[in-house]
């Protein structure tokens, strides 16, 4: 595959390789992207300057410390993305090992493989493009490959008469020619209600998006992140800003550091609904893959959606996943009252607090308590506490130790969200109010061209819930009162400062505003299923066609455009393949003709020679010099130059013959 093999085709394979792995390599933990890069900057050295391929014993090392590196930054190598990342470096190591054309079309075809693993992690709108240069680039690579192939007997191959946009518009018309076919397939074959097998719980390593567990910093690291969470159609107004609180994981249990769910909060389900007539939001969302098992809905869902438990703190809960693209219609009712009456296990474990943490907080509490007899004006100081005194909501708040709350409350006040709802649930606890910890987005932006509210990781954000009587559970945002804009303008408004160099506010609104191209993408594509496939036909009168019609109506569309698309597929040649050995000799042979000799097409170059020198002996050592000089360059092992075989035709002039 080096420079026998052709130079300029191996880099096409190096160019296929690398755009293939190269989503791969955005994920890649560091050590593993390094000795990814290392073979490939080795094989461009080698195109590029001609360096000698690497022992045989540097070649088993470096496979060696790539799997050591593997199993050090994956743990194992049953996941998705670090089995994954095993093929890429397999790969990238299979490029300074292999010199013949066998193995870079090996290189070739399994980068096609991994370019189709990518859609395992992602399937946005740009992945399309992704995958058509990759298979362009592999096209490319491949019929390079062939036509180097066939020429391997005749020693060099011919110059191609080729340039990078002509291998371009090559590949491109391969392409274009399946896709036919190819968009055949996608609309017409039949499509499972269901995949038809489930990935193991276990192997699932690219989680995005909350977790199941809160602790000082754990959602302002998702400020960063701008892939979209989900997407809400409402159906008719949209909610105030002050009602877009997205409800997600519910967190009892506190450790001095770190929140977490409760048995109860899990397993047991809501036994009292709220009234599904009495519901003011009507709405659909669809939430992008995250691998988690919770959905998302406005306080209070009615029901829950197929396939889903509604908890009895009103978490929607699924039994597998979120691995795919998914939609659910939900309703919620906001006027509903969570848990008028608070059963005694709930009320423990939402007051239960480890020993020995914070001091100056419960000191400070107490004081409180002194002074506030009613847990509703009680909460109400709390609040006042945190908008009067000098907190500031921050995206860079300092690490916090073991007493994490003194230390926020009295020496950092500075912090993002989950820092104040956190302080603010332990200060409840400490005046014996039950109290709890809920993480989920809030907020949204809504795009007008698509009527939709689009919610980005970034909005991710966590508030507190009190048990008062007679009112229930109760939502209370401290961070709202520290950053009252923080409600009003999301999170992005809220900071002082752009959180990096392009973080501009028209950036975030062309951004939003674009987002209806990924959306148009989830709807027409993505969510193309079974149900979208039964009813393709219904415009026609053929309502909910079943896979046998479906299969029937894939081999008639499939035969016609075969048959349509067969002639183009002949006519379609590779750039610049006229060898030039063989383009000198019909010259020659034109000249022959000229000069009044028919050459036969059955006859050798040397026996040709010999009949024209009898007929133009005037030639004759002309002719046969040139015979000679042709026969060496199609089968010596060692041709001659090509411009000798050129001077001996300039030298060849010969006058036409008269009798």
């Amino acid at each position: 595959m080096m420079r026998s093999a052709g130079h300029k085709t191996a880099w096409f394979t190096l160019a296929t390789f690398t755009l293939a792995a190269f989503p791969q390599m955005l994920h890649m933990p560091l050590p593993v992207l390094a000795i990814t890069l290392v073979p490939i900057g080795l094989r461009a050295g080698t195109e590029q300057f001609g360096w000698k391929p690497l022992p045989g014993w540097i070649r088993h090392v470096l496979t060696a410390l790539a799997l050591v590196l593997l199993f050090t930054s994956y743990g194992d190598l049953s996941g998705r993305r670090s089995a994954v990342s095993l093929l890429a470096v397999m790969l990238s190591l299979k490029m300074i090992e292999g010199y013949r054309i066998r193995d870079a079309r090996l290189v070739v075809s399994f980068s096609l493989f991994l370019c189709a693993t990518q859609f395992l992690f992602a399937q946005g709108i740009l992945m399309p493009f992704y995958a058509a240069g990759t298979t362009i680039l592999a096209l490319i690579a491949l019929a390079r490959l062939q036509r180097q192939e066939a020429w391997g007997a005749a020693a060099e191959p011919p110059a191609l008469k080729a340039s990078v946009w002509s291998e371009l518009r090559f590949g491109l018309r391969l392409l274009g020619l399946a896709l036919p076919v190819g968009l055949a397939f996608f609309l017409l074959f039949p499509r499972l209600a269901s995949p038809l097998w489930g990935i193991p719980e276990t192997t699932l390593d690219s989680r995005t998006g909350l977790s199941d567990s809160m602790s000082p910093g754990s959602i302002q690291q998702l400020f960063m992140d701008d892939s979209p969470a989900f997407r809400a159609v409402f159906d008719g107004g949209l909610p105030p800003p002050e009602a877009l609180y997205w409800r997600g994981p519910v967190f009892w249990q506190f450790d001095g550091r770190t929140w977490t769910s409760g048995f109860y909060g899990r397993n047991l389900e809501a036994t009292t609904l709220p009234e599904p007539g009495a519901a003011e939001w009507d709405y659909s969302v669809q939430i992008e893959p995250n691998e988690r098992k919770w959905l998302f809905a406005l306080d209070y869902p009615v029901e829950a959606p197929p396939d889903t438990r509604l908890t009895s703190d009103f978490q929607l809960l699924r039994r597998d996943p979120v691995l795919q693209l998914m939609e659910y219609r939900i309703r919620s009712n906001p006027r509903f009252v969570d848990s008028p009456e608070l059963p005694r296990t709930l009320r423990s474990l939402a007051l239960e607090l480890p020993e020995g943490y914070n001091p100056k907080t419960r000191s400070l509490v107490e004081s409180w308590r002194s002074e506030y007899d009613s847990d509703e004006a009680l909460v109400q100081h709390a609040l006042d506490y945190f908008h009067n005194e000098p907190f500031h909501y921050s995206l860079d708040a300092p690490r916090l130790g073991r007493d994490s709350v003194d230390e926020f409350l009295f020496d950092t006040r500075e912090g993002f969200c989950e820092h104040y709802a956190s302080a603010f649930a332990v200060m409840m606890r400490m005046a014996g109010i039950p109290a709890r910890v809920v993480t989920g987005y809030m907020g949204g932006w809504y795009n007008a061209l698509g009527d939709y509210m689009l919610v980005r990781q970034s909005d991710a954000h966590a508030w507190a819930e009190v048990w008062l009587p007679g009112t229930g559970w109760s939502r209370v945002d401290p961070t709202a009162a520290v950053s009252p804009t923080r409600v009003r303008s999301g999170a992005l408004g809220a900071l002082a400062a752009p959180r990096h160099l392009f973080d501009f506010p028209w950036v975030r609104r062309l951004r939003n505003s674009a987002d209806i191209v990924q959306q148009r993408w989830n709807d027409w594509v993505i969510e193309y299923g079974a149900r979208s496939q039964a009813r393709l036909f219904d415009p026609l009168g053929l309502k909910h066609a079943s896979a046998p019609i479906l299969i029937a109506i894939l081999a008639a569309a499939t035969t016609l455009l075969t048959l349509a698309v067969f002639p183009l597929v002949m006519r379609t040649r590779g750039p610049g393949r006229k060898d030039p050995v063989q383009n000198l000799w019909r010259r020659f042979l034109k000249r022959l003709k000229a000069a009044g000799f028919e050459a036969q097409p059955s006859s050798g170059a040397l026996e040709l020679a010999a009949a024209a020198g009898a007929h133009l002996p005037g030639q004759a050592q002309a002719i046969h010099r040139f015979a000679e000089l042709y026969t060496l360059s199609r089968y010596a092992p060692r041709p001659p130059p090509l411009e000798t075989l050129r001077q001996a035709l300039r030298a060849f002039r010969p006058k036409r013959f008269s009798s």
